[in-house]
């Protein structure tokens, strides 16, 4: 009996990497679908598990499930990729068990009914905490399918944290003259969401555009010099995203740098900034500020940072520009205080064996 994995996007293979790890040193056998993120990332543990058979029809997809005894399909489906959630069709249909991991605190049901179906019920959705357990069975997943495991592209987080402050700080030249430094996270919200409802229905009231105007404009205004590394989304068009900075008159404030990781950067900035990402998110497990801009706001299920401790929420054009100013200026008076692993992040650290015992539980009632 073998376990097939299937995830494409960036945020939903990270979710999952870490449990396909504790799958191979669990004893494990599994097939993991070599397509997206999954064929970027180079992970030579998992390299003889890859498959890369292309199964382009419903009719390839159920003999490669029969041929190779698939039990369990663990996938991941995310914003626009929907091949995951066409295997977990197919894959139901044959009797076979389907696990769905939430990576991130939105899109509870629009991820289930992605392809144009109508939603789509897994054996099991897998969400981080209780907060996306009540989302998503407000949104129509069956409680009774919802299990609470942790995110457990987290696991590692305070580990990571940790290592990194002990490496050499980047910024040490500006911090020593009185620079204040700035992660800000962008995502490819424009071509994810559009510009309009006319043009998208799930337009989020604001676009990467908006907030970027919003930043450097309340930069002008405050007495204080910062430094602003401004990270791409993986999915983000650098080009359309530079060309963004520069005509907001960002290019005097910061740059753009596409090939770091966000989270190693996390010790040496005074603040991370952003919209909805997975970055904010992880930034304040390890207690850094978090200014989170999304004027307009429409969608609800992209406020999960909302009224968190040290989280700075805009939802709001009015005034806004002037309450990222009034952070910004606040910022200086904390930005060396020594950050704090919140305890959240205990939780996460155990996401990668309680999906394993979950899909274990499973196997064993076949």
């Amino acid at each position: 009996m073998s376990i097939f994995i299937s995830a494409v996007e960036v945020g939903s293979v990270r979710g999952l990497i870490p449990v396909c790890h504790e799958f191979i040193r669990s004893g494990y056998s599994v097939l993991i679908e070599r397509r997206g993120y999954f064929a970027e990332e180079e992970i030579d543990e998992l390299a003889p598990f890859y498959i890369d058979h292309s199964l382009d029809t419903d009719e390839d997809l159920r003999l490669f499930l029969e041929n190779n005894c698939i039990k369990v399909l663990l996938f991941s489906v995310n914003v626009s990729e929907c091949r995951p959630l066409r295997i977990a069709r197919v894959a139901q249909a044959m009797g076979i068990y389907t696990v769905h991991l939430l990576d991130y605190w939105n899109g509870y049901k629009a991820r289930m009914e992605l392809d144009g179906e109508a939603m789509f019920q897994p054996t099991s959705y897998l969400v981080p905490d209780e907060y996306a357990r009540q989302q998503a069975a407000s949104e129509g997943i069956l409680m009774d399918l919802i299990k609470v495991v942790g995110q457990p592209a987290f696991a590692k987080n305070g580990v990571v944290f940790r290592d990194a402050c002990q490496q050499g700080n980047p910024f040490e030249s500006r911090v020593k003259n009185g620079i204040q430094v700035l992660l800000f996270v962008l995502e490819p919200v424009l071509n994810d969401q559009g510009s309009s409802v006319l043009e998208n229905s799930s337009y989020r009231g604001y676009t990467e555009k908006d907030v970027i105007q919003m930043l450097v404009s309340a930069l002008k205004s405050v007495k204080r010099q910062f430094f602003v590394v401004v990270l791409p989304h993986p999915r983000q068009n650098v080009a359309e995203l530079e060309g963004m900075w520069h005509s907001s008159g960002g290019d005097f404030y910061g740059e753009i740098q596409s090939k770091v990781r966000g989270r190693d950067l996390l010790p040496f900035v005074q603040g991370v900034v952003g919209m909805a990402s997975t970055l904010l998110y992880e930034a304040w497990l390890v207690g850094k500020p978090v200014l989170s801009i999304q004027p307009g706001l429409r969608n609800d299920s992209l406020r999960m940072l909302q009224g968190k401790s040290g989280v700075e929420f805009i939802d709001q054009y009015v005034n806004a520009e002037v309450n990222v100013g009034e952070w910004l200026s606040e910022l200086t008076a904390i930005s060396f205080q020594q950050s704090k692993l919140r305890s959240e992040l205990s939780e996460h650290e155990l996401a990668p064996m309680r999906i394993v015992e979950e899909i274990s539980e499973l196997m064993g009632s076949i």
